[in-house]
């Protein structure tokens, strides 16, 4: 997803966000405690160390590189450690892993061929390499895609409707989610594997309890388009490469969510 891009869709989901706070004065005077599955010292989170094969694979398959980064991406959903507030050395660490796994695997699936995979699953932001990318999210924030599914059969996966979600890990000025509603299209051509483009149509929110309140002024939103370019795809991790404003390459891992997580609830 391009850095630009990205930042249009976290800029205006953050405006609402703050339009809220101003409607609900007397309930958004101060902003909530951090809550323990947001926030990691960095202390915390540098203990992720996953602990190494003694006899790892030859440097040039990126097997070990694929180990390390689902142990200890598996390991901060587990303590519910957001990649947000890794250390430094850790980031870095994680950084080099996914860097050298793209660079030397080639994607287990490929990617004009994910459609099938991606369709009914819910999809978490789990890492970037571009600390950027996790900073302009609202506090509290996590990205989720949710994909849905039809029993349209054919061809179907080319093309359908997810959601582009903003969910908060605590109840956030009465906030639970925001969710844009989306269709997309899979480029499934040789042109552009695995390119995934949305439509943003329009935006809902589950506010103190009240679901699906349709949020006028997201009107912002309508008929604008952003892409997700697949670089690399296993059924398990998606990894999305991007540009940032200075040119500069990086990548972001979504994880595939299980049905009975607390965030599919």
């Amino acid at each position: 997803m391009s850095s630009k891009s990205y930042k249009t869709s976290v800029v205006v989901l953050m405006t609402i966000v703050l339009t809220m706070t101003q409607c609900t004065q007397s309930f958004l005077t101060t902003a909530p405690p951090l809550h323990h599955d947001s926030y990691q010292s960095p202390s915390s989170a540098s203990s992720l160390h996953a602990k190494k094969s003694s006899s790892p694979p030859p440097p040039s398959s990126g097997q070990f590189e694929l180990q390390e980064l689902r142990a200890q991406l598996q390991t901060m959903k587990t303590k519910s450690i957001s990649s947000r507030y890794l250390a430094p050395e850790k980031r870095t660490e994680l950084s080099l892993y996914l860097t050298s796994l793209v660079s030397k695997a080639p994607s287990p699936i490929s990617k004009r061929s994910i459609g099938p995979y991606i369709k009914g699953k819910t999809w978490r932001l789990a890492f970037s390499t571009e600390q950027a990318t996790l900073d302009d999210l609202p506090f509290g924030a996590t990205v989720f895609l949710r994909i849905k599914d039809d029993d349209d059969g054919g061809e179907s996966y080319k093309k359908g409707e997810l959601d582009y979600v903003l969910k908060f890990s605590k109840r956030v000025w009465g906030l639970r989610e925001l969710v844009a509603k989306c269709t997309y299209e899979l480029d499934t051509s040789a042109v552009n594997p695995g390119l995934l483009t949305f439509i943003y149509q329009n935006i809902q929110t589950d506010m103190f309890g009240m679901k699906n309140l349709p949020i006028g002024f997201f009107g912002l939103l309508k008929d604008r388009g952003t892409f997700l370019e697949t670089i690399w795809f296993d059924g398990q991790m998606w990894v999305d490469r991007g540009f940032n404003d200075g040119g500069m390459e990086y990548y972001n891992v979504y994880w595939l969510e299980d049905e009975e997580d607390e965030w599919n609830q």
